[in-house]
């Protein structure tokens, strides 16, 4: 039997994504893999009998661990640490948090599980840190935005080498807590807030893992991967989508085969896919907006941009 650990950390906002993530994770497990799931939320985070409901009523779920992360537990609270939410963060801390098992799969809340993960979960990683796939920014590009971005990180913090997505992390809990120092005493300027800070403080210990464990749909594979596993991935290897370059609930523009997966795991815990478009049409208003300067970024009444790696914010 193989026993799994998996991590979700989300609010209130987000709860109802991580419970379709949940659904798919545990509806594609194999008879002999067994998932407990621990939860790293928000204080007063909506949503908990329902994930619990969710979890027994699959045979390959045998638990549920909500805890919720009190401010004082969060050494990353400070919001001008970050332009995002403080709770990207938990996956940071989860090892002070479950001190009783040695290692976690954390799994973004925007996630479609396509097959068991079990052999994930069973990569050895006990000489690292962290496992992770390479971001799929396009890196080899020299006039996309976030393809510069990540390659001038990369230079500058990485020693030219691999930058993974945070999106899907293989944790060794342990390792990470040897290691602990490493994520305070790091000092790079923060973009993509946890992951420039893990991919900087854990350079050389992150074992990099195959691109069908971390599959962004509607992004062209970049060269760095090798075609072999680019091959295995998009010819239906895929373990796992990551549905951050699409909204995998928005019928009129993702992929119709996405939008099919997210609408039946939906609909199986009684959630109607629309749903999920009228609360992202509902946020829209409150989002982080670009302009056409780059760098610069609008949110509600407040210009947001970055000088010497802090950023900077003037109310408008």
């Amino acid at each position: 039997m193989n026993n799994v650990n998996v991590l979700f950390c989300f609010d209130s906002k987000f709860w109802r994504m991580a419970a379709v993530s949940m659904e798919s994770l545990l509806s594609k497990c194999n008879d002999t893999t067994r998932v407990k799931i621990y939860c790293m939320v928000a204080p007063g985070t909506e949503g908990h009998e329902e994930i619990e409901k969710i979890v027994k009523s699959h045979k390959t779920g045998i638990g549920l661990v909500w805890r919720e992360i009190k401010e004082e537990e969060n050494p990353f609270q400070n919001y001008e640490f970050s332009r995002w939410s403080p709770v990207i963060f938990y996956r940071c801390i989860a090892h002070r948090i479950f001190k009783d098992i040695d290692k976690i799969l954390y799994l973004d809340s925007d996630i479609l599980v396509c097959r068991d993960i079990s052999e994930l979960f069973n990569t050895d990683i006990s000489d690292y840190v962290l496992g992770g796939v390479r971001d799929m920014a396009p890196v080899n590009d020299k006039y996309h935005p976030q393809g510069i971005l990540i390659r001038n990180f990369s230079e500058k913090y990485l020693n030219n080498g691999p930058y993974i997505n945070s999106g899907v992390l293989l944790i060794n809990l342990k390792k990470i807590a040897e290691y602990e120092n490493l994520l305070f005493e790091t000092k790079v300027p923060l973009y993509y807030p946890d992951q420039d800070l893990l991919n900087a403080a854990f350079v050389g210990k992150i074992k990099i893992l195959p691109l069908k464990y971390n599959l962004a749909p509607g992004i062209p594979v970049p060269t760095i991967f090798k075609p072999d596993e680019v091959h295995e991935a998009m010819l239906g290897g895929h373990v796992i989508i990551h549905c951050y370059s699409v909204k995998p609930f928005d019928y009129e523009h993702a992929p119709e085969q996405l939008y099919k997966i997210f609408s039946e795991h939906a609909t199986n815990i009684g959630m109607d896919p629309k749903m999920f478009l009228e609360q992202e049409k509902q946020h829209e208003a409150k989002r982080i907006k670009d302009t056409f300067i780059p760098n610069v970024k609008i949110q509600n009444n407040m210009i947001l941009f970055y000088h010497d790696g802090e950023e900077i914010k003037i109310k408008i």
